[in-house]
């Protein structure tokens, strides 16, 4: 089961679409479904894995949500060994307090595939009281269903800013972040060696299943730079005369933040990029306004 398993994990999560002849547009990726069964409960959990071209992997465990109802009281585990052994295979719950416990991982090798595959085992069978001779349901599915003209109607996931970014040719220091209390964010490097960050804000209920992922309704591109002692305000002064985009504040001191907030409900693969395009274009604004110094700010 296990072997099987991992191919399945293998081929959501390791493709290549030019190798297999396939076009790709942002959006789109590839999923695999499992169903864990038991006697007289039903779907008593599910799995579901999903990757884009070279990016992330994802995956995510919950209990049945299709089974009748008072199932979950009929499961062999408790909530809280539940819980327990979810956390410790890294799995985090979904900020709803649905029984919806997923992690994000980098993007994945032949091994790191087949760690997959025995994480979602573990979790069926620890977390969910599943027995291995219980056959398991799978599926994977290739899913382009986000042409250029549609919309990212229920918000982001961080897989589509991911694909944006790589996309855009641009280098990714840090992926997101695995506390529970931090939203999804990714630290890119473009040009200089000035990282700017982009984040994904307020998650949005979902409330159709299969549920592949949180989606996230803003998406929040940030700057901060550090300064000297008094430099502060007068280069946020000047930021702030050539940003037509963004937006200048602050927070510190010694530090300025030049960030801009989008909503991403409902917007376009096009006009998802000319947020970043945009973007783009204010950080190469700010960064010759920093190559002038702090000698040039003081004089404005």
């Amino acid at each position: 089961m296990l072997r099987k398993l991992t191919r399945a994990v293998m081929s959501t999560c390791l493709w290549d679409p030019e190798e297999e002849g396939i076009s790709w547009a942002l959006g789109d990726m590839r999923f695999l479904t499992v169903s864990a069964m038991l006697p007289g409960v039903g779907e008593a959990a599910y799995a579901q894995v999903f990757s884009a071209p070279f990016a992330s992997s994802a995956v995510e465990v919950a209990s049945g949500r299709f089974a009748p109802r008072g199932a979950f009281a009929k499961l062999p585990v408790s909530a809280r060994k539940r819980a327990g052994v979810l956390k410790g295979l890294g799995l985090t719950l979904a900020p709803q307090g649905r029984e919806d416990w997923s992690r994000d991982l980098p993007p994945l090798d032949e091994a790191g595939c087949a760690s997959l595959a025995n994480t979602v085992m573990e979790a069926l069978v620890g977390a969910f009281g599943w027995d291995p001779g219980i056959p398991l349901q799978a599926s994977v599915i290739h899913e382009t269903a986000l042409g250029e003209a549609e919309a990212f109607l229920e918000g982001l996931r961080p897989i589509h800013v991911e694909g944006l970014l790589r996309e855009a040719g641009l280098e990714i220091i840090e992926g997101e972040p695995e506390d529970d209390d931090e939203a999804p964010a990714f630290l890119v490097q473009h040009g200089a060696p000035l990282p700017f960050q982009v984040e994904l804000t307020d998650p949005v209920e979902e409330e159709d299943p299969p549920a592949l992922a949180w989606h996230y309704g803003t998406i929040a591109f940030s700057l901060a730079i550090s300064v000297e002692e008094g430099d502060a305000l007068a280069l946020a002064l000047a930021l702030h005369g050539l940003t037509r985009w963004a937006r200048v504040e602050l927070p510190e001191e010694r530090r300025v933040v030049v960030s801009r907030l989008d909503s991403v409900e409902g917007v376009t693969p096009d006009g998802l990029r000319a947020m970043l395009d945009r973007w783009l274009e204010e950080l190469t604004a700010v960064r010759s306004r920093l190559e002038r110094g702090p000698g040039e700010v003081e004089e404005e």
